[in-house]
């Protein structure tokens, strides 16, 4: 049976659609909108020189690991596995074989031979920089980035963190949040891992870490110093291991930073007699998120908030714009374990939909009857504790693969975890400096007279936009040549 073409009768037009052969349009097309003008890019991989900017002596950092390899068998140089550890964090990868799926790209080889000053014929495969990895010290890789921290707080790069004169005439403080993180799981026993039994029998391996970082409301977070929690005789206690890390960190806090003025931020289960017996000696400040952990000092608040000592405000918002309740009052005195101690409390209550929600922090910061004062230490001291949260979260799921497993032999969990912390204080300064806008300016002079005073992520909108873009524009060209040595660099740390 053959096909068969309907004939169209004659003298039938059809519906006349715009767009087809012979139709004449009746009215004019209505001019569109005119395309937005763009601002200029440059070449972003160019933004890796923030490390040599920063840290002008960072190969010696690399180099100052202990090098535990047989010296007549070395074909790659330490300096160099190590920062392509941590640039693939940077690059977004999420496995070592993208690594060997890139080593070969010449302007790859090329931008980390300048940068690293050694000069290989391929990079190394990623089982090589994976060995290394498995079996350095923690401490030594540590020390790198220590050495990053003091040379920004020495610099004074991190002034704009601090506290202003709003606080204290006196003192500035900088606000460091601690907080534990777990970051790899398995069935199988990990080297240096905490462990616990589900009621189903089955064993649970874990990597868990306490950090602690210092942090400022507008969303800058510099991981500062790392104590990792393991408890290989017993099951995982949050309450019993998380604590035993936190008096360890603070012992180092106090040995590396106790010249400076701290503030603490701590979530409600180290509101303990040992925790604020530790700040007490050492001079620092504190802020406690409080919670039903403590029910004997919530009832001592709520008597004390319904006191007639007790100041109360309505307000907006900041975060959300929506209206809350805040109330506040100083001198709470409740007995810790064998000590007493008199903490300032703030409440504050909002109304989500048909919920409300309710916290409440306790600080040795004094509160004054100023309620723009107060309310200013509620939002940029006491919440600020939840920038370490989200400092977890960006390592997670913005690139830096936290969570994924580079390496679970020998020393690897913690080193990458390490890595990880490293990486982030580069990517940090990477878009929160103005690099980015300098080289705008740079590559577009007769565009731009002016460097623009935006935030990097204004251009780039998103991390995921900005890894991608970087990750893209490391792989493709060459970095620059341009001597950055006389650029005076602006840090939206304020």
């Amino acid at each position: 049976m053959g096909k068969r073409i309907q004939k169209i009768a004659k003298g039938h037009k059809g519906n006349k659609h715009t767009g087809r052969a012979g139709h004449t349009a009746e009215r004019s097309r209505r001019a569109g909108r005119k395309p937005q003008e763009k601002e200029p890019g440059i070449n972003n991989a160019d933004l890796i020189r923030i490390v040599g900017v920063l840290w002008p002596k960072f190969n010696e950092y690399l180099d100052s690991v202990n090098d535990f390899r047989r010296q007549d068998r070395i074909v790659y140089e330490m300096r160099l596995l190590l920062f392509l550890a941590i640039l693939e964090r940077i690059m977004g990868h999420t496995s070592n074989r993208q690594h060997d799926y890139v080593k070969h790209e010449e302007f790859l080889k090329d931008t980390v031979s300048k940068l690293m000053e050694t000069y290989p014929e391929f990079l190394p495969h990623s089982d090589t920089i994976k060995y290394v990895i498995e079996r350095l010290k923690p401490e030594d890789l540590d020390a790198i980035r220590r050495k990053m921290t003091n040379k920004l707080l020495r610099g004074k790069r991190l002034y704009g963190m601090r506290t202003g004169d709003w606080l204290s005439r006196t003192y500035q403080y900088y606000l460091i949040a601690i907080d534990g993180v777990h970051y790899y799981s398995s069935t199988a026993p990990l080297s240096h891992s905490t462990h616990r039994t589900h009621s189903n029998g089955k064993t649970e391996y874990m990597l868990m870490a306490l950090e602690a970082s210092i942090v400022m409301p507008g969303g800058i977070r510099i991981p500062l110093m790392t104590e990792f929690i393991e408890n290989p005789d017993g099951e995982y206690d949050k309450q019993d291991c998380e604590l035993k890390a936190a008096k360890r960190l603070m012992g180092r806090l106090k040995d590396k930073l106790g010249h400076m003025k701290l503030i603490l931020l701590f979530d409600g289960l180290y509101l303990c007699e040992d925790i604020l017996n530790i700040c007490r000696k050492s001079g620092w400040e504190l802020s406690v998120t409080v919670n039903e952990k403590t029910p004997a000092f919530l009832k001592k608040v709520e008597e004390k908030l319904n006191g007639k000592s007790a100041i109360h405000c309505t307000c907006i918002n900041p975060t959300d714009e929506k209206t809350r309740d805040v109330f506040w009052c100083n001198g709470v005195k409740h007995k810790f374990g064998n000590t007493e101690f008199s903490l300032n409390v703030i409440k504050m209550t909002m109304q989500n939909n048909e919920k409300k929600n309710c916290f409440v922090y306790a600080t040795t910061t004094f509160l004054h009857h100023n309620k723009e004062t107060t309310l200013r230490i509620l939002d940029d001291i006491c919440r600020v504790r939840w920038q370490i949260e989200e400092q977890f979260k960006v390592q997670k799921h913005h690139g830096l693969e936290l969570e994924t497993a580079f390496g679970i032999r020998g020393e690897a969990g913690q080193n990458y975890y390490l890595i990880v912390q490293i990486a982030d204080i580069i990517r940090t300064f990477m878009m929160h400096s103005s690099l980015f806008r300098r080289l705008q300016q740079h590559f577009n002079s007769e565009e731009i007279k002016e460097v623009i005073q935006l935030p990097m992520l204004d251009y780039f909108h998103t991390i995921a936009n900005f890894v991608d873009h970087f990750r893209r524009a490391i792989l493709s060209k060459p970095i620059s040549e341009i001597d950055m040595s006389l650029w005076r660099l602006s840090y939206d740390t304020a």
